[in-house]
């Protein structure tokens, strides 16, 4: 199918180049979205003149697809703009009539097909499950300055089921209408859109099949089967291994390849918890102070160039993942470390070695557990004899586009000072692996991990430990202090871990001594820890701590139950997103819209009470990640048909891979529109784009939106599907043989609809 849906985009989207003033016809790429609706994408303005149909109402958008790139492959700051024209016709046509065109760039002839899906149909690209209790596609348009497509006289109208083989009905059910799109204060739409649900929830027999409603057409294809779980999980989780640190990616395991880079590091003078450089508000008794004891903001970059290292002796420390599009690897990808332990020890049945072909496979130990270890596999590198381990591994600036590929940076890096909060952090994520790794029968990595961490903890618990330090900045001194208390969170963590792990009940005294500390951190808003840190006094409940299980669950399920009801009732989409008159509604930047992220309480919340109603929002969640919202098109590089297909990248950028890697999930919606965007692309239009459309992409102009990170969308991603995945399998041929496409300007990704 993905080959025949490439197929049809080659036909029906030309490439926009070449065009010469006489003529830019060649240069019109169209799709119908039903046989009375065309849209046409132009790569300059286009006036139509006359219409073989006439056209009963028109709409127009522009939109940027990413940056140009001149004829040598190298990036301009001007963005690559595709002008949209929406045609609503005064009749429907017929299968196989052609539509022609009299326009400013000639004649267009348009060949309407009714064989050829229809992106009006929002539907899970890659599939649902074999057990999901609850499935719906939608169907929805938006048409730029013309609003939504109406949709509304369609509900109850019948939709089918076929079968993609045979075109056979094998189910049938009436279109319903969701919810009214809201509109956040009054004024900006949400979806734009009239939404109709198709709800075939009963339907739950094995294979590949499209929606047909008459009248507007077809679907893509969609499969139901176990093994939707699996791919999805296999592209998420690959995509931790495509932006692994210190090691040659190769194409035994991958075709997207690269060398081995950052083998080395230089033990540094810097903090390590990025929150201290900023001041905030009211005082603090840690941070940066000037010599007045004024509380400062500091860039780290700058003090990092002024402060080098007291000893040039490098230490060979490959292991970790690059944070993002840039190089450094932060102390917040232990949050990895622990989630994917954590998901194993949860559901320890999902996960095999040899799922993910990594270069760990085959050493009888699961390979998400193995991609576990490569995040702390540099720190196990820099632990101190004392135990402290420095967190951060960080350089002087960020790289660029145009530095070619990670292998090839010149930069030092540097492995920020240890601190006790440092430490504990990394004891808490070493000893929740290492308790997976002992359900896994991997004894000598048990023990390995277990003894880092006791090295660890003994440091963390030693005040004579705290970080204080001078430093020399702008020709000035300035002074900083570590926090003087543990981070109640990791305290928790990290003791109940241990004493599962050796029974020695000195760890949850010191837990007990802390409980006021420990409780407070259950009050921390949910993007300050993940949602899984404490799943283990689930798991394995101790009686002392029995206070703090109720707490997490108290907290755990409340987020949940507010989570599913928003996913209902909030918009015409179900997503997880809070609803358009709550407080947080505006706060989607750094991926904290992704449902899959936020997915992560509802499996917390199915595992605490096995209730089947947040597994099925999770499914739902998955739905909506791969093609069931109003972009109708996945939120992951290489996942389903339609996908992102630039975003920013480094490594693709110098790769010469031509597509770019799989399994990287941007940022994406950021709800305000970037200003870059809005100057090059939007101007006094900007306003008017639907919140749930403003998926802004300049690449590094528009970092909120075009970026990612590990810890933020990537692994999320991962843990989720990973406790979804319905029948452990190994990966198939065509997974493990993946090629890039070619270039990613002709995947339907690139011009795929506002």
């Amino acid at each position: 199918m993905r080959e025949l849906f490439c197929r049809i985009s080659v036909l029906l989207l030309l490439i926009l180049t070449g065009c010469s003033q006489k003529s830019c016809a060649a240069e019109v790429e169209h799709e119908f979205l039903t046989p009375q609706v065309v849209v046409l994408k132009c790569s300059k303005p286009v006036e139509i003149k006359k219409s073989s149909v006439p056209i009963l109402r028109k709409g127009e958008w522009k939109k940027e697809n990413g940056l140009i790139r001149d004829k040598n492959g190298t990036i301009q700051k001007e963005a690559d703009i595709t002008c949209y024209y929406y045609l609503i016709l005064e009749r429907a046509l017929k299968d196989q009539e052609k539509l022609v065109l009299e326009s400013s760039c000639g004649k267009l002839e348009l060949l309407y097909s009714a064989a050829v899906p229809s992106n009006i149909f929002k539907v899970n690209q890659v599939g649902n499950g074999a057990n999901q209790k609850k499935k719906y596609t939608y169907m929805g348009a938006w048409l730029g300055s013309a609003g939504a497509l109406p949709l509304k006289q369609l509900s109850g109208k019948t939709f089918e089921i076929r079968n993609a083989s045979s075109g056979k009905c094998v189910y049938k059910n009436n279109l319903h209408l969701r919810r009214n799109d809201p509109h956040y204060q009054g004024k900006i739409p949400f979806t734009g859109e009239e939404v109709l649900e198709l709800d075939y929830s009963s339907f739950n027999v094995p294979g590949k099949y499209y929606f047909y409603v008459d009248g507007i057409g077809r679907s893509m294809e969609f499969s139901v089967g176990a093994e939707a779980l699996n791919e999805a999980f296999y592209i998420h989780a690959r995509g931790l291994y495509h932006k692994r640190c210190g090691i040659a990616k190769q194409r035994v395991h991958t075709a997207w390849e690269s060398p081995a880079c950052h083998q080395s590091v230089l033990r540094g003078r810097f903090p390590g918890n990025s929150d201290h450089y900023r001041k905030g508000k009211g005082e603090k008794d840690f941070g940066f102070f000037d010599r007045r004891g004024n509380r400062i903001d500091v860039k780290h970059f700058e003090l990092i160039i002024s402060n080098p290292p007291y000893s040039h002796k490098y230490i060979t420390a490959p292991g970790g993942w690059h944070d993002a599009a840039d190089y450094d690897r932060r102390p917040y990808h232990l949050r990895i470390v622990s989630d994917l332990a954590m998901v194993y020890l949860m559901k320890s049945e999902n996960f095999i070695d040899g799922q993910l072909n990594i270069p760990e496979s085959g050493n009888g130990i699961p390979d998400i557990l193995d991609e576990a270890a490569w995040g702390v596999k540099h720190l196990l590198a820099v632990q101190q004899s004392d135990g402290g381990v420095g967190t951060w591994f960080e350089t002087v600036g960020h790289p660029g586009p145009g530095e070619g590929l990670p292998d090839q940076e010149v930069r030092n890096y540097y492995v920020s000072a240890p601190s006790r909060n440092s430490t504990l952090e990394y004891a808490a994520a070493v000893s929740t692996l290492a308790l997976a790794m002992r359900k896994a029968g991997a004894v000598k990595e048990c023990e390995k991990y277990l003894l880092s961490a006791q090295k660890a903890w003994d440091f963390a618990l030693n005040p004579k430990n705290r970080h204080v330090a001078w430093f020399r900045l702008k020709n000035q001194l300035i002074s900083y202090k570590e926090e003087p208390y543990l981070q109640g969170e990791n305290l928790l963590k990290a003791g109940h871990n241990l004493y599962l792990l050796t029974g020695d009940r000195a760890y949850l005294s010191e837990i007990m001594n802390e409980k006021s500390r420990v409780k407070e951190s259950f009050n921390k808003d949910f993007w300050r820890w993940s949602v899984l840190s404490w799943m283990s006094l689930e798991l394995f409940p101790v009686k002392d701590l029995e206070p703090f299980r109720q707490e997490y669950r108290k907290v755990i399920l409340r987020d949940a139950e507010k989570m599913l009801q928003d996913q209902e009732n909030a918009y015409p989409y179900r997503t997880l997103w809070h609803a358009g008159n709550a407080g947080w509604v505006h706060s989607m930047a750094w991926g904290n819209y992704h449902p899959l992220r936020r997915a992560v309480t509802l499996i917390a919340a199915h595992k605490l009470t096995g209730a089947e109603k947040y597994l099925t929002g999770a499914y739902l969640a998955n739905d909506f990640h791969n093609g069931a919202n109003p972009l109708g098109r996945s939120m992951t590089s290489g996942l389903g048909k339609i996908y992102p297909s630039v975003f920013l990248d480094l490594v693709s950028y110098a790769d010469r891979a031509g597509e770019f890697v799989p399994g990287i999930t941007p940022y994406g919606n950021t709800f305000g529109i970037d200003r870059n965007a809005v100057k090059m692309v939007y101007g006094e239009n900007a306003d008017r784009l639907p919140i749930f459309r403003r998926y802004v992409n300049l690449e590094f102009l528009s970092v909120p939106s075009s970026e990612y990170s590990v810890w933020e969308t990537i692994a999320p991603a991962a843990v989720t599907t990973g406790y979804l995945i319905e029948k452990t399998a190994m990966p198939s041929a065509e997974l493990k043989n993946r090629k890039p496409a070619g270039d990613f300007r002709k995947l339907p990704g690139y011009r795929a609809l506002p």
